[in-house]
């Protein structure tokens, strides 16, 4: 459901780390934030060039000196401003999510990341201890879990409509990457580095959407898993493009996820 109308009288002051020219990722955030005018996109440090990053922020209507080199001087600059950023976007490489997190959490930012959140559960724990000692909102987007049929579903499963849940079947075909695309997409490029994207892929970068709204819907813990995966395309080995895992849920019911790319 869009909100058309202006809710708050003064919307939040953004900004957005990653996300620069050409990334898909970066547009979503950037219309997501202005859709609904909650959002003001104020400020950027989207490119690791600092020209392009300045090219690119002012064709997007930003003012040249808040299109910075990097998230630390957004983050430091901003800070001495009146008007300065109140939250972030975080739409950058997997392996730098926890160290740009942080720093944005300790200047007093509230945190929209993408996912995964971090490549370990200990960094994860480390940031959401850090956001509620500064009492801040630190969100993970899902976008897939906007859609008001996944909602409806929540609530059909809360009212027992469909009775007890005993089997969760979920999958995430994308098919987009069945072949080398890395060869000649810088945007695959860092996917298929596990220093840069972490030890899983597939599992990682696309089972993640599928288990959170099954999580979201059923509201089933999961006791124990199984997981088969492997690279059908031996370069990326030894990240896996098609994985299968059987779950068990606490409470009896079994589930499948299915993801290949």
């Amino acid at each position: 459901m869009f909100n058309e109308e202006t809710r708050l009288a003064a919307p939040i002051r953004w900004g957005l780390v990653g996300g620069g020219r050409g990334s898909e990722i970066g547009h979503s955030h950037r219309a997501a934030a202005v859709r609904d005018h909650l959002f003001t996109f104020v400020a950027g440090a989207m490119d690791l060039s600092a020209a392009r990053c300045k090219d690119f922020g002012k064709s997007l209507g930003l003012d040249e000196d808040r299109c910075y080199p990097d998230y630390a001087t957004m983050f430091a600059k901003e800070a001495q401003r009146d008007d300065g950023i109140q939250a972030v976007s975080i739409a950058t490489p997997n392996s730098t999510h926890f160290e740009i997190a942080k720093a944005a959490l300790e200047n007093g930012l509230h945190v929209i990341c993408e996912k995964p959140v971090t490549i370990h559960v200990h960094e994860a724990e480390t940031l959401k201890a850090i956001a509620k000692q500064h009492n801040r909102f630190f969100a993970v987007m899902y976008g897939y879990s906007g859609y008001p049929m996944i909602h409806q579903a929540r609530e059909m499963v809360q009212r027992g409509d469909i009775g007890e849940v005993r089997i969760v079947n979920m999958q995430f075909a994308h098919g987009f990457h069945s072949a080398e695309v890395e060869k000649f997409s810088d945007g695959a490029k860092w996917r298929m580095s596990p220093e840069v994207s972490g030890p899983s892929f597939i599992i990682g970068d696309c089972g993640t959407h599928p288990f959170y709204l099954a999580s979201l819907i059923t509201g089933l813990q999961v006791s124990s898993l199984l997981c088969s995966k492997q690279s059908f395309i031996e370069s990326r080995s030894p990240l896996e493009d098609n994985a299968n895992i059987l779950f068990k849920f606490e409470g009896g019911a079994v589930g499948t996820l299915w993801q290949v790319r």
